[in-house]
């Protein structure tokens, strides 16, 4: 991230207050379990319990909601939550990799990776970067910060990080800075602090919708204007061909070589003729 000396100050003495430890979740949890939540909690920190809530209601068990219609999904959640059909794709179609690849729904395969193999490999999976590194914190024991939109721009509102940063280079500047035993107290801080801004959140969101809808529509009429002066330039070079005086054509190749022909015969009946006139007249 750029200027990322300028910003570590001023975020360190942001998060001076900062509970210096957390208590990291049991070990013994369902990596699948950990893996939906930890979709479903991005950009949404206070939807997310709810929502997983209802998923464990209406599904049996998560191989059910591997195999389940993203619309389903979308409607269990309900239209209302953040980013509902990203989300609901992102789970079935990681949980459908895996499945494929391995024939179950386990992740003991990741055991003999390195920490950054393992990580790689989430993403690779299809995980965004928050869940990605929601499942290394709580679950592979590997040091990660979970980044979302949200806590970006949060973070840049109140200018603790460079305008303009993406997720991935606030998650990679954030892990530079805090150490491994600080990680879950440092995510609590955040979810805690992201919650707080949801009423600006809230109203920047809606402000980029309305400005990115303002955009299309002008580019909408843009294409449209440009499509109407194209058919009437169509139309006006179509009246002016109709309206053009017919040229003489040009004989063909063809023809030119029948003429041709022609010219040479009558040459040569010509000179047959004369010739035989002459003989005649000699004798």
């Amino acid at each position: 991230m750029k200027n990322a000396t300028k910003y570590q100050k001023k975020i360190k003495k942001f998060m001076s207050g900062m509970r210096k430890s957390a208590t990291p979740p049991p070990t013994d949890q369902d990596p699948f379990a950990i893996m939906v939540q930890a979709i479903l909690d991005a950009d949404a920190p206070k939807q997310a319990a709810k929502a997983f809530e209802a998923l464990k209601k209406e599904y049996v068990d998560l191989n059910e909601l591997r195999v389940s219609p993203v619309k389903e999904i979308i409607d269990t959640l309900g239209r209302d939550f953040p980013e509902a059909r990203r989300k609901a794709e992102e789970i079935t179609s990681v949980m459908n990799a895996i499945f494929t690849s391995r024939n179950n729904l386990k992740l003991d395969y990741v055991e003999k990776m390195s920490k950054r193999d393992l990580r790689r490999h989430l993403h690779e999976l299809g995980l965004s970067p928050y869940a990605a590194a929601m499942m290394m914190m709580k679950l592979f024991g590997g040091h990660a910060i979970p980044v979302d939109q949200g806590l970006v721009d949060c973070l840049e509102t109140d200018e603790y990080v460079e305008p303009g940063s993406t997720i991935e280079d606030v998650q990679a500047f954030l892990e530079r800075i805090i150490l491994q035993k600080q990680a879950h107290a440092a995510h609590e801080f955040f979810r805690e602090y992201v919650v707080k801004n949801e009423k600006m959140l809230t109203k920047k969101r809606k402000a980029a919708k309305a400005k990115a809808e303002a955009e299309a529509a002008a580019e909408a009429e843009v294409a449209k204007a440009q499509a109407k002066a194209e058919a009437k330039a169509a139309t006006e070079a179509k009246k002016a061909q109709a309206n053009a005086k017919p040229k003489k054509k040009a004989p063909t190749q063809k023809k030119t070589a029948k003429n041709t022909t022609k010219q040479v015969a009558k040459k040569v009946t010509k000179k047959v003729a004369k010739k035989t006139s002459r003989k005649a007249r000699d004798k």
